[in-house]
């Protein structure tokens, strides 16, 4: 399996129609498949979903780590910048 690191979200980026995952327990994944990839914290390393695949974890999806409470995103950013609220 890939191990892919994912993003810290940026100042005013808002997610589409998207909630935060929130990790209790830091030893344990927020998310499990059957997949290709894990994804772990940006900050700090920690395992946060593992066996998923890149369309499972698209940009709605956000995860707060639960040793380091940083909210990531798996995503890509967009080339036209993160979206404001109008």
């Amino acid at each position: 399996m890939a191990s892919l690191t994912m993003r810290r979200i940026r100042e005013g980026e808002v997610p589409i129609d998207g909630g935060t995952a929130v990790q209790d327990d830091p030893d344990r994944p927020v998310f499990r498949g059957n997949g290709a990839n894990d994804y772990v914290c940006a900050e700090c390393g920690n395992l946060l979903a593992t066996g998923m695949n890149a369309e499972h974890m698209g940009r709605r999806v956000r995860i707060k780590c639960g040793r380091c409470r940083t909210v990531n995103i798996a995503a890509v950013p967009s080339p036209r910048g993160p979206r404001r609220r109008r």
